[in-house]
């Protein structure tokens, strides 16, 4: 007889959880539905628009059961709009939510910190190991300084200088990092962190991403055209995703009277991009359908003839791969990208669609040429291998056994309650 492997007790910890539109979620199914337990640690959800979703407050909803994981919402400052108030959520959510570990946690065999940015929520993690003696993971999604420093355009050395102290500092305190990158392990050992310490664990897409038919997603078939050509970004609208280059690319297609863009999400960026739009007469190029559940998405995805992923050109976005590439494949879509680096490889590696030099208006407009110009027996192709890329690649049985595997082995380290104990 096999002996069955023990569950796990996992503690849980981001900033972002259901209902946000974040991978965590369906992460922490993944993890429940192979029979370990898991107790969620996260804010009161406020991304992206930065005010509270309707029924959470810090007086509501604190505490709640999700597919049967115990999650507990630190109290929370929501993003808001300001760079300031921003500045201020990333620094009270380790506090606030230490706190609620501390009271709330009763037991734990390793902990899991889920890292898009920031990077310093992981002190809560940190906390945890320090005060309990429980293994730490982290699965990294940023990297963190040179993300702040570009995004904010930070150059004082009073200011680099100690934050890149801390990161150092908290990459440090992992017994594994999981990267969601394979060009992210360069930038996490320059701290001197050990290379057998960190792992290659991509993104996945939830269980419901998968090729729909129009047939199935008729309720989607009255918010999406169905004529013309259906060009579909879906996700967030902010910086990192360079609206400014996709609404002047869209100025240089002004002839292309059948291509529609249809936008799905929101974000901080949103409304100076409608302003942009507006200023340049572009508003019949242009459909927005606001924000939706993610379980809806693969429904809308059905209904256009291809997908729009984009990236602002820096040296830090070169190195990642946004979660709706692995999205876009799951669901065998053809993809446009505008972007460079690692996310670009993997769109040229798959077939499944066209790159665009990153943050190039002229480049991006001559790629949407090339896919609105494409057969649909081209297209069928790219769904195809988009389909079968994702599958070898990206499946969720893949991504969270391994995931699983690292966690146990992270929770059997006999040497890491003695090192939780040891400053470095």
């Amino acid at each position: 007889m096999i002996k069955k492997a023990p569950e796990l007790k996992i503690a849980f910890i981001s900033q972002y959880f259901h209902p946000e539109p974040f991978s965590n979620t369906d992460m922490v199914r993944a993890l429940l539905e192979n029979g370990h337990s898991v107790d969620v640690f996260c804010c009161v959800p406020n991304y992206p628009a930065g005010e509270f979703y309707e029924g959470y407050s810090n007086r509501d909803r604190r505490e709640e059961e999700l597919h049967g994981a115990n999650v507990y919402r630190a109290w929370t400052l929501p993003r808001g709009k300001s760079k300031i108030a921003l500045l201020l959520n990333y620094l009270t959510f380790p506090v606030t939510a230490s706190w609620q570990i501390a009271r709330k946690l009763k037991q734990a065999d390793v902990a899991l910190v889920s890292m898009p940015s920031p990077l310093t929520q992981a002190i809560a993690g940190i906390f945890l190991k320090r005060t309990k003696g429980v293994p730490l993971v982290y699965w990294v999604q940023d990297i963190w300084p040179e993300s702040p420093i570009l995004t904010l355009n930070l150059k004082s050395a009073l200011i680099v200088k100690p934050l890149e102290w801390i990161c150092g500092w908290i990459y440090r305190q992992a017994d594994l990092v999981l990267v969601q990158s394979k060009q992210f392990p360069a930038m996490i050992e320059r701290f001197d962190v050990q290379s057998n310490k960190i792992r290659f664990l991509p993104n996945t897409a939830p269980e419901e991403y998968a090729p729909k038919t129009r047939d199935e997603s008729k309720d989607e078939a009255c918010l999406v055209p169905q004529n013309g050509f259906r060009l579909m970004f879906a996700g967030n609208i902010g910086e990192s995703q360079d609206f400014d280059t996709l609404i002047e690319a869209a100025r240089l297609l002004r002839a292309e009277t059948a291509l529609v863009w249809v936008i799905i999400g929101g974000g901080r960026g949103l409304e100076s991009a409608r302003k942009r739009i507006t200023d340049l007469g572009l508003e019949d190029q242009f459909l927005f359908l606001g924000r939706h559940p993610m379980n809806r998405m693969p429904n809308f995805f059905s209904h256009a003839d291809a997908m729009l992923v984009s990236l602002k050109d820096n040296a830090i976005f070169n190195l990642t791969v946004p979660f709706k590439m692995q999205c876009y494949l799951a669901c065998g879509k053809p993809i446009v990208g505008s972007l460079n680096g690692e996310g670009a490889r993997i769109l040229e590696q798959s077939g499944a669609g066209y790159v665009a030099e990153a943050s190039s208006p002229a480049k991006l407009a001559e790629t949407i040429r090339k896919m609105v110009s494409s057969s649909a027996a081209e297209r069928q192709k790219m769904s195809e291998l988009a389909r079968t890329y994702f599958l070898e690649r990206y499946s969720r049985d893949k991504v969270y056994g391994d995931l699983i595997a690292w966690l146990r082995e992270a929770s059997e380290n006999v040497d890491s309650k003695a090192s939780s104990t040891a400053g470095t």
